[in-house]
């Protein structure tokens, strides 16, 4: 019934304040106040709402990265939660409103933070780093070039063959690959008895027709493409593992905009609440009066049939006139009713939320 919040760490604070009520008459009128900004003001309702739409849980992430146990999608997913945090704040320090700039002050933007992940990461990783291409194009210059290699690793040797062909004069000069020495020239004894081949290619094997070399740029070539595949995965999970220790440094700021993102998302529910139900801001005060008008019970009043209305009750206790009211009828009447919805209109001032009522004095 009472839960508007977005994120899953707003309904996970809406639950504690539940069960803490507050006892401090300061923090409950600064949350009321908060509550009436957002209630009065539907254009910074929605603009809130769908900034914070793309937070997620930044509790739950903050978690995994401090165990080390996250995986680059929720990398991801931190990296457009910290995007949103620059216009959260701009929005909270153009509010006019104390309470909401101090919590705008509070937001630390982890620029760098940001910076570094949007760099290091690509836009649309796999879930497990073992499935591969996590780590950018353009952030390390080994894994690029492996990557090219193993792109583009036949044009290579193509471009190596033709090479080879001009610089020596052999136009019909082929590439192969065995497993005993790897990729290899091949030769006709035609261009071999014309002394064509140069001083630096090494003779591995001697055929009927031809002869076969290898050369010190395709052994390089032949180490690079065949060891590509692993080093990759090794330079991958390295980079990985060196961002999420860079990310480490980053819990703390990263905590403290959560607990901010999560007051301010309860705080949000709240007048939704307010605006949907018709929910009014109680004055919650030191003396010892309660006084509710029309007062109507949260949850009843929401399971009624439809075009059934919640009949609303009025209460009033001091400690002076009226310590004591004797509510009596017959067997489901709504005794218990009035009751615990006298109870939960308190516990809901004290949280923080309007309440169900017209008006409600609460000492």
């Amino acid at each position: 019934i009472l839960d508007y919040t977005i994120s899953p760490m707003g309904a996970r604070l809406l639950r504690k304040w539940l069960l803490l009520p507050l006892k401090d008459l300061i923090e409950i009128n600064r949350r009321h106040e908060i509550v009436e900004l957002f209630f009065n003001q539907e254009e910074l309702r929605d603009k809130y709402s769908l900034l914070l739409k793309s937070i997620g849980d930044l509790e739950r992430l903050i978690a995994k990265i401090a165990t080390g146990k996250v995986n680059p999608r929720e990398i991801v997913q931190l990296k457009k939660a910290l995007e949103a945090l620059g216009p959260i704040k701009e929005l909270l320090l153009a509010s006019s409103n104390k309470h909401l700039e101090i919590l705008g002050d509070k937001i630390q933007l982890c620029e760098q933070l940001y910076a570094l992940i949007k760099k290091q990461l690509i836009d649309d990783p796999p879930t497990l780093l073992s499935k591969g291409y996590v780590i950018a194009d353009g952030f390390n210059d080994e894994l690029d070039e492996l990557r090219n290699i193993v792109a583009n690793s036949k044009d290579i040797l193509l471009d190596i063959q033709k090479a080879e062909a001009e610089k020596t004069g052999i136009t019909n000069l082929k590439i192969g690959f065995n497993n005993v020495f790897g990729y290899y020239l091949e030769v006709t004894n035609k261009y071999k008895n014309q002394g064509l081949i140069p001083d630096d290619w090494v003779r591995k094997q001697t055929l009927t027709g031809s002869e076969r070399y290898i050369t010190d740029e395709l052994k390089k070539l032949e180490s690079k493409i065949l060891g590509a595949e692993e080093k990759i995965s090794g330079i991958e999970e390295r980079l990985y593992l060196e961002l999420i220790a860079a990310l480490q440094a980053y819990i703390s700021p990263i905590q403290s905009n959560a607990e901010i993102l999560a007051e301010l998302d309860c705080l949000y529910g709240f007048s939704q609440l307010a605006f949907k139900h018709n929910y009014t801001k109680p004055d919650v005060n030191d003396s010892l009066v309660l006084d509710i008008k029309d007062g109507r019970h949260p949850v009843i009043e929401q399971q009624l049939a439809l075009g059934e209305a919640f009949v609303p009750n009025d209460i009033y206790l001091d400690s002076n006139d009226q310590q004591i009211i004797m509510i009596t009828g017959p067997n489901m009447s709504g005794k218990s009713a009035v009751l615990r919805q006298t109870a939960l209109i308190c516990l809901l001032a004290q949280i923080g939320s309007f309440v169900p009522a017209t008006s409600a004095s609460i000492g």
